[in-house]
């Protein structure tokens, strides 16, 4: 399996918003419910092809990652993957490199709902803040 990543293109928009759909629908419904409308409003307001890039599988178009480098940390800002990829070790690849290209620490915000907060634990990162519906993880 080879993963490169790629740039984000203003065309990549309509790709973007069905992985968001595939990826975390089911667990903003759970949490706030979903309106469609207000949805895709958001998402476009928020669409910056400057944040991120496109996670390439093989040559097809697979997923999001975007991370932003701090002064003293990085922050895993998204990794999506539709569920064609999800369950194959990607995801954890991709956060295992990020990890050992840095000696800063990693932190993100998971849903707690979100099943991937399992995988987050597996590789190494530990629970340090929460609101009622994240939990803050962060590496060593």
């Amino acid at each position: 399996m080879n993963i490169t990543f790629r740039q984000i293109f203003s065309d990549d928009f309509e790709f973007l918003w069905r992985l968001h759909n595939a990826a975390l629908k089911r667990y903003v419904t759970q949490t706030w419910g979903w309106n469609e409308a207000w949805q895709r409003k958001d998402f476009a307001e928020k669409f910056n092809p400057n944040d991120g890039e496109i996670i390439v599988i093989d040559g097809t178009d697979a997923g999001y990652f975007w991370t932003i480098e701090k002064e003293t940390e990085f922050l895993l800002g998204s990794i999506r993957l539709l569920p064609v990829f999800q369950r194959r070790g990607i995801g954890t690849k991709i956060i295992v490199d990020l990890l050992n290209r840095t000696q800063k620490s990693v932190r993100l915000q998971v849903l707690k709902i979100n099943p991937a907060r399992a995988l987050y634990e597996r590789l190494g990162f530990e629970i340090v803040g929460e609101t009622e519906t994240h939990f803050t993880m962060r590496t060593k």
